[in-house]
């Protein structure tokens, strides 16, 4: 049993060592095509890691390349691998800014809103700040290269994004309602409204909500006009807060 122990220690030994010195392959300074043919080694057979280094060094050692560009893009392209997405989404912004006319540029915007994508969390009761991100990035993609293969994909994320965040605000304005908050739960629903009326079922919700929740803040102002719990309707008189829950369900009604 020890002897085969040993042996396989030796062969992972010998193993490691052969990797190592592919990996260490020496650049040629004269040559920056043969150089950066031997730093993307790495990347091409799946260690990343290593190929983030040596793509790095090929970047220090022929900064004004015609590669350079590339190697940058495979260093974001390692990072996504990697799952290290934040990294890779500020790399590949880098990359758009110092490159903006790059044949590729429309790719790395796309990852740069992919990257947040990955980060964003689907369970609607989370903060979806990077959705938010992601979606933003994609839109600014769509606004500029508007017949790019990328911007038919973000296209589609977009909406699946925007949809994610009205889930979002439908949950926290239930959760003010449950929670008999009226006057938050009467806003986050109009807010729900504003933001995304193409969304018939989240509307209907939102009219009959916002109503039901208003009549509420106006029974409180009756019952307390000066009371803290009324400060987004401090403004407004009992009437007309009922004659804007009014107003919602007529429109609900049609």
């Amino acid at each position: 049993m020890n002897y085969f122990l040993k042996m396989f220690y030796l062969f992972a030994m010998i193993v490691t060592i052969f990797i190592n010195s592919c990996a260490e392959k020496e650049f040629d300074p004269t040559d920056a095509k043969k150089s950066f043919a031997i730093a993307k080694e790495p990347f091409d057979s799946g260690r990343y890691e290593d190929g983030i280094k040596r793509l790095s060094e090929f970047k220090s050692r022929f900064p004004y390349s015609q590669f350079t560009p590339e190697a940058e893009l495979l260093i974001a392209d390692s990072q996504f691998k990697l799952d290290r997405f934040q990294e890779a989404a500020a790399t590949y912004d880098t990359f758009v800014k110092l490159h903006p006319k790059h044949p590729k540029v429309d790719f790395a915007m796309f990852r740069v809103g992919e990257s947040y994508w990955q980060d964003a969390p689907e369970v609607v009761s989370r903060e979806q700040e990077y959705t938010q991100k992601a979606i933003t990035q994609w839109k600014d993609l769509i606004a500029r290269f508007p017949n790019s293969e990328y911007s038919k994909q973000a296209s589609k994320l977009v909406e699946d994004g925007t949809r994610r965040i009205a889930e979002s605000v439908r949950f926290v304005a239930r959760f003010y309602c449950k929670q008999e908050i009226w006057h938050a739960c009467a806003y986050r629903y109009i807010k729900l409204l504003e933001r995304f009326p193409q969304y018939k079922d989240i509307s209907d919700e939102a009219l009959e909500s916002a109503a039901n929740a208003l009549d509420k803040v106006a029974e409180a102002k009756d019952a307390d006009p000066e009371s803290d719990k009324n400060l987004f309707h401090r403004t407004m008189t009992s009437q007309q807060i009922r004659e804007k829950a009014a107003n919602f369900r007529k429109i609900l009604k049609g």
